[in-house]
């Protein structure tokens, strides 16, 4: 079987680029002798001359031009596949996989679009779905990394705590309440809430609970199959009302406004969360973290070793 090895081709290319045998041997830094008798074992491999050896030095034949095509193609390839594999180890190419499932909007927008923007090469994937389901993607290696609501409760994964949200709540437009600048809980004591099934609205149904509910008396929490953005969108004029991470309330949606929503403490507040498999060695996932640890809203926190 033929082989042609690498240095067959960089030995081609040097002496078509320098017309001589000699020269080309001195920038490659062997003896002349060599790159003459590594150039002849290259012909008599392939079958064919690819130099006419002149008294001046040595002229490509018709084959060798287009043999040297194809060499250049080649090491153009190889340069480029040992370039990435570098960045790739670095941590600044390759493959890298974010789940979440609130909207990509504050904190995690600025954080995971400005870590594409400092990192060209990458090759980010965002994946938007339930917690239910990111939590398994996450221990199949089919994520790198999942962003999450709520107080750390996944203890068998590596876990960072980050920014938190104020908790807003959507009103019609018309509501007595979308004058104010603020609405504290008991204002919403006899308001009719509507709720996604989906998350974050489970982490929010417990707020409400929490706030609302008292020994007979719970509070009106109608909740539906809907996307928690459909849910924000319906928001209408008979007085149904809904509530969202601030993210959410953002860009305007059309006559739905938001109040931030306090106790006698301030506002209200729900944390983010992020979880990573502690044997992941993907070289990127150190990179994101520290990206991540830098944004200005992630409060001062010890991320666990990387190994």
């Amino acid at each position: 079987m033929m082989c042609v090895e690498v240095p067959h081709l960089r030995y081609v290319v040097a002496a078509a680029e320098h017309r001589s045998f000699r020269r080309a041997a001195a920038a490659l830094n062997i003896t002349q002798p060599t790159l003459s008798k590594r150039i002849r074992q290259l012909e008599e491999r392939l079958g064919m001359l690819l130099f006419e050896r002149l008294t001046g030095g040595a002229q490509l034949t018709a084959n060798g031009e287009q043999f040297l095509i194809v060499a250049k193609r080649v090491l153009s390839d190889l340069d480029s596949m040992e370039s990435y594999a570098k960045s790739t180890n670095a941590g600044d190419a390759g493959r890298f996989r974010v789940g979440f499932y609130t909207a990509l909007a504050g904190p995690l927008r600025d954080v995971v679009v400005g870590f594409g923007e400092q990192h060209p090469k990458l090759d980010l994937d965002i994946l938007e779905d339930n917690r239910i389901s990111l939590i398994p993607l996450l221990e199949r290696g089919s994520i790198d990394i999942a962003i999450v609501l709520g107080e750390p409760a996944y203890r068998d994964y590596a876990h960072m705590s980050l920014w938190s949200e104020r908790i807003m709540v959507a009103l019609p437009e018309t509501h007595p309440l979308a004058r104010r600048d603020f609405v504290y809980w008991t204002d919403l004591k006899s308001e009719r809430f509507v709720l996604s099934l989906r998350d974050p609205g489970p982490e929010i149904r417990d707020i409400v609970l929490g706030k609302l509910a008292l020994p007979g008396d719970q509070p009106f929490i109608k909740q539906v199959k809907a996307h928690h953005s459909a849910v924000l969108g319906g928001i209408n004029s008979n007085r149904e009302i809904s509530l969202a991470c601030e993210s959410s309330s953002v860009p305007a949606w059309p006559r739905v406004v938001f109040r931030e929503v306090r106790d006698g403490n301030g506002a209200t507040r729900l944390g983010f969360v992020a979880y990573w498999r502690r044997d992941n060695r993907n070289p990127i996932l150190k990179q994101f973290l520290t990206w991540l640890q830098a944004h200005p809203a992630v409060p001062t926190a010890h991320i666990p070793a990387f190994h």
